[in-house]
């Protein structure tokens, strides 16, 4: 039924619901045993479990070439806040070697814990959780960050009490451990009615070919799945793993129930960047906006590591007189070394993301001088002082792998000269690694009046300006028009 879900998901429940086009190729690993024996099955339990994954996933990945794998079971086991789980890093590992992506369900709540449906007024969402003292943590191993963790939604459903968009009755919520964001996306998971063989807003097939309602994160995670699948398939595996999971999640949306005054934080632990738009959507543009994808891997220089600079000229229609307005977005996926010895500090080299525009004036060695004018997206508005450390790793998701910014221009600054940065922090006692950091990221300018030529604009300034002729170490992208 899982399977059912990527092949004929958009036959059975519409494309409102299931985004992709029908048909999936689907290699099966039938490694969950029947009935309720996986203990006795797997005796050494989840770790077992993993020893059978990595290996079904070698002969898959050598066999098929496949990249993408779905794995909607998790540990019955909530994460930790303060431990990095084995099971996560192993997880991890088994990623990296293969070059592949699992896209995990969040794990459900029992009958018993479920909540009640997602009130309709902020405020009395916000008072619920007050008063909830029942703990919804996600399952391991869905704090794995080589992964995309995803959380259910409601459907598109006519009921009184699940509102559509809303995170359902038994969807758990991260981030789990102290640091970070997870689940990273959700989806449609189908709502959390109790009577058997209700509408739930979410169908797939039974063995026989019957339409079935099915609901969980077990059933959210697949369309995820799908949708990366397809963005593999039509860009041809051109692709790396966080190119992969960048582009899934830059063009994520809030649903709406969740973007209300107050209710930033809960959405944040339910949704994480949002739900993912389909594959096409991902690649598709419009004349007011374009988004450039640099893949690539930050190294070590001969005393630090090297910085990413990427010089371009801002869209002239959007400028006048040097002053900019518009808005900006980036989406930065990294694959630092990890080290589940140090606790909820396992991620020991930290990349940011920064956007400059050029300032009046140079710096003390005579070179241009450029200040940074964007956001991290978690990030309160930014007061005078400096922001604490503490909000820097709480909302600005300092030393987190998945990053995002965002910010809204109008007549701003006065300059048209603009760079994009990419630059590394290592922890204490711990070197820059000497293979680099994979790393992708994503910048998207667009006029928010769909007006401007932006698409044309930044075409020619790369084909005729400055940055044509910088040495990156990098692959750039424009998104195709299709």
């Amino acid at each position: 039924m899982v399977a059912g879900l990527m092949t004929v998901g958009q036959q059975v429940n519409g494309p409102a619901v299931a985004q992709e086009r029908d048909g999936c190729q689907i290699v099966d690993i039938p490694l969950y045993p029947g009935g309720n024996s996986f203990a006795d099955y797997y005796r050494n339990g989840f770790s077992g479990f993993l020893a059978e994954v990595e290996q079904a996933v070698a002969e898959a990945r050598e066999n098929h070439d496949v990249r993408i794998f779905n794995l909607s079971i998790n540990a019955t086991s909530p994460v930790d806040r303060h431990t990095y789980s084995s099971y996560a890093a192993e997880l991890d590992r088994i990623a990296d070697t293969y070059d592949v992506v699992f896209v995990n369900s969040a794990g459900n709540l029992s009958q018993q814990g479920s909540r009640a449906p997602w009130p309709a007024r902020p405020g009395e969402v916000i008072q619920y959780f007050a008063n909830r003292n029942s703990p919804d943590t996600i399952f391991k191993p869905a704090e794995s960050v080589r992964s995309i963790s995803v959380g259910a939604l409601n459907p598109p459903i006519q009921h009184p009490q699940h509102i559509e968009g809303a995170p359902t009755t038994y969807t758990r919520r991260g981030p789990g451990l102290q640091v970070g964001v997870k689940p990273d996306v959700a989806a449609y998971g189908g709502a959390g009615v109790m009577t058997p063989g209700a509408v739930t807003g979410l169908a797939s097939i039974d063995p026989k070919g019957i339409a079935t309602p099915v609901n969980g994160t077990s059933f959210a995670a697949p369309l995820v799945a799908r949708g990366i699948a397809e963005l593999d398939a039509i860009t041809f595996g051109q692709l790396t793993s966080e190119a992969l999971r960048a582009m899934a999640v830059h063009s994520a949306v809030i649903p709406d129930p969740l973007t209300k005054r107050g209710l930033t934080d809960i959405a944040r632990q339910f949704v994480g960047f949002g739900q993912p738009v389909s594959a096409r959507e991902m690649l598709q543009t419009g004349d007011h906006q374009i988004t450039l994808l640099f893949q690539s891997r930050l190294t070590i220089g001969e005393r630090k590591p090297v910085i990413l600079r990427f010089p371009f000229t801002w869209p002239q229609s959007l400028v006048i007189q040097g002053k900019c307005s518009g808005r900006a977005r980036i989406t930065l996926v990294y694959a630092p070394p990890l080290d589940p010895a140090f606790g909820a500090e396992f991620v020991r080299v930290n990349l940011e993301a920064s956007l400059k525009q050029r300032q009046a004036g140079y710096t003390k060695g005579g070179s241009p001088r450029y200040t940074n004018q964007i956001n991290a997206n978690f990030l309160p508005k930014r007061a005078v002082r400096a922001i604490p450390e503490k909000a820097l790793i709480n909302h600005g998701l300092k030393w987190w792998p998945i990053k995002q910014y965002a910010k809204k221009y109008n007549e701003h600054g006065a300059s048209s000269e603009w760079r994009l940065e990419v630059t590394s922090l290592v922890r204490a006692e711990t070197g820059f690694p000497a293979e680099g950091v994979p790393f992708a990221v994503l910048l998207t300018i667009d006029d928010p009046d769909k007006l401007a030529p932006v698409y044309q604009e930044i075409k020619q300034s790369l084909q005729t300006g400055p940055a044509k002729a910088q040495d990156l170490q990098t692959a750039f992208r424009t998104r195709p028009r299709l």
